[in-house]
C-alpha cells in the first residue's frame, strides 16, 4: 500500500493592502532620494534602503529607474491634476471666483505636501534628462493648461475676459508656481512668497474680484 504524499501549505501572496503600501513607500522614498541627490545621482539602493525593502522587491514594482521616476510623478502629481475635472463654473459664479475656488486649494496642496519637490527637480534635471520634462509635461503641465483654456473660454464667451489672451496663453495663470519654485530653492529660500499668494495676485489680474456693495 502506498503512502499518500503529503499536501504542502498554499503561501499566500501579499494582500492589495500591502502591496499599495509597499508601492507608496517605495515611491516616497525615491522621491526623497531624486530631490537630494537629483536623477543621475539617485542610487536604486539607497531607494530601497530608505523604503526598507530588497532591492529585487523595487524591481518588480518598477523595472528601471526611468519607471521609478515616472512612477513618481503620476503618484504625485497626477491624482490632483485630474481631480480638478471640466471647469463648470455655477450659474451664479464668475470665471475668476470659480478659478480662485478650484486652484488654490489646489495650489495650497501642491506646496503643503511633497508635490512641490517633483516640480523642482523637472526645473533642475528636466534639460539634462528630456524624459523628466516630458513626462511632467505629460502628466501635470498639459492637463492643467487644458483646464484653464477651456475655463478662458468661458470667461470669454460670457464677456469676462477683454480679450482671448488667456485662451491663447493659459500657462500666464500657472507662471506664479514656478517663479516660487525658483524663489524657495535659489533666489529667496530665507523669505520665500507663497505660490498660493502670487497665483491669487495673478488670477486677480485677469479677473478683478467684484466689489460688494455695503
Amino acid at each position: 500500500m502506498s503512502e499518500t504524499p503529503e499536501k504542502k501549505p498554499r503561501t499566500r501572496g501579499l494582500s492589495p493592502e500591502k502591496t499599495a503600501q509597499t508601492r507608496s513607500g517605495l515611491l516616497a522614498a525615491a522621491l526623497e532620494e531624486f530631490t537630494e541627490h537629483g536623477f543621475a545621482g539617485a542610487q536604486m539602493s539607497q531607494i530601497t534602503a530608505r523604503a526598507g525593502i530588497a532591492k529585487g522587491t523595487a524591481y518588480r514594482y518598477f523595472p528601471t529607474k526611468t519607471a521609478l521616476f515616472e512612477g513618481v510623478v503620476t503618484e504625485f502629481m497626477a491624482p490632483l491634476i485630474s481631480g480638478i475635472g471640466a471647469p463648470e463654473p455655477g450659474p451664479d459664479e464668475t470665471v475668476g471666483d470659480f478659478l480662485r475656488r478650484t486652484l488654490l486649494p489646489m495650489m495650497e496642496t501642491i506646496e503643503s505636501s511633497r508635490r512641490a519637490d517633483v516640480a523642482r527637480l523637472v526645473l533642475a534635471e528636466g534639460k539634462n534628462f528630456p524624459f523628466i520634462a516630458q513626462t511632467y509635461r505629460r502628466e501635470a503641465y498639459d492637463r492643467t493648461n487644458a483646464f484653464v483654456r477651456a475655463a478662458a473660454q468661458i470667461a470669454l464667451e460670457r464677456g469676462e475676459l477683454r480679450d482671448d489672451t488667456l485662451v491663447r496663453h493659459p500657462q500666464l495663470i500657472f507662471a506664479p508656481l514656478w517663479l516660487s519654485m525658483i524663489e524657495v530653492g535659489i533666489l529667496m529660500p530665507e523669505a520665500p512668497v507663497p505660490g498660493a499668494t502670487l497665483l491669487a495676485e495673478q488670477i486677480d489680474l485677469f479677473f478683478p474680484p467684484r466689489r460688494r456693495d455695503g
